[in-house]
């Protein structure tokens, strides 16, 4: 998976006032089909935040989630086994929503939610979160919230990952303003889907051809260590950075084979790897900035960003 460079201005320059010209029809005003999804489970938190932010602005939304959390599985996906979906709906404004929890990975409930549950008519978009803790730098390549988003871009359907950080000044607090900055990270959520549609050309989808959005909205605290969201920096395209969120470690446990799996948080109870790549997404959270990075998802080629600047604008 690569961060695509020269799609990103595309989004930047309409956030920041380049006078993108927008698009909208008629057509493109109906409310958007959404799968949405997450590597925390069809219970997290973040997911059922998102869920309703997304119908209260009217979208029609399907969950097809993990039945449990299935945290940093990437693209893995269980083949040649018995699965076990079930459904339930929920309220989603005016209208009944349909949730089915799948005993497998957040790639396998893509791929189920395509295939299985929405058939021929593909979603307008894919989103895959929203997860607690940030998915920069090389937890990228790790994230089951982002391997989802990706396995939706192989498909050719639009997709987003979406990531809210964690702040080690926090950690005291059990990372609490993780989940207080979560309302305002959905309504960027919402406000991004809405410029990407407002930006595309008629008939066309909302992103680009097998690329995938990675998002990261960062938490930034007050001086009374409370979450400040007029602190928040304005949206930044970023690349991959070569930092390190977590660090795994291995402690035996017995004489017979059987160790203990740590994820250590860098920054927290262990120093990692610096970053090293410029225009990271680890950078832009450091900053206090929303993180936008373009992946391509064939991993061949860095794709742009000028793109994606293009299309996003301050509101």
């Amino acid at each position: 998976m690569r961060a695509h460079r020269s799609l990103g201005l595309f989004l930047l320059a309409s956030f920041i006032g380049a006078g993108t010209e927008a698009h909208a029809s008629p057509a493109e005003e109906r409310p958007l089909r959404i799968l949405l999804t997450s590597d925390d489970g069809i219970n997290g938190s973040g997911l059922r935040l998102l869920r309703d932010t997304l119908c209260a602005a009217g979208h029609q939304v399907t969950v097809v989630a993990p039945a449990t959390d299935r945290s940093g599985s990437s693209g893995a996906l269980s083949l040649n086994v018995y699965l076990r979906a079930t459904r339930s709906e929920f309220s989603c404004g005016a209208t009944t929503g349909e949730a089915w929890a799948v005993t497998g990975m957040p790639s396998d409930s893509v791929l189920f939610g395509l295939s299985a549950v929405l058939g021929d008519v593909p979603p307008d978009l894919v989103i895959s979160g929203m997860n607690s803790g940030q998915n920069v730098g090389r937890a990228v390549n790790h994230s089951g919230t982002v391997g989802a988003a990706v396995t939706a871009a192989e498909e050719g359907v639009p997709a987003m990952a979406v990531s809210i950080s964690i702040h080690m000044q926090d950690a005291s607090t059990g990372f609490s303003q993780t989940g207080a900055a979560a309302p305002h990270a959905a309504a960027f959520v919402q406000e991004l889907i809405a410029q990407l549609r407002d930006t595309a050309r008629p008939g066309e989808p909302l992103l680009p051809d097998r690329v995938a959005l990675n998002v990261n909205y960062p938490v930034v605290l007050d001086a009374e260590g409370k979450f400040a969201p007029a602190l928040v920096r304005s949206p930044r395209v970023t690349s991959v950075g070569h930092g390190e969120v977590v660090r795994a470690r291995y402690y035996p446990v017995d004489a017979n084979g059987i160790y203990l799996a740590a994820g250590h948080i860098c920054g927290l109870d262990i120093q990692c790897a610096p970053e090293t790549e410029r225009d990271a997404d680890t950078t832009a959270l450091e900053q206090g900035a929303i993180s936008i990075t373009p992946l391509s998802v064939d991993g061949s080629a860095r794709p742009g960003q000028g793109w994606l600047k293009s299309r996003l604008r301050r509101p």
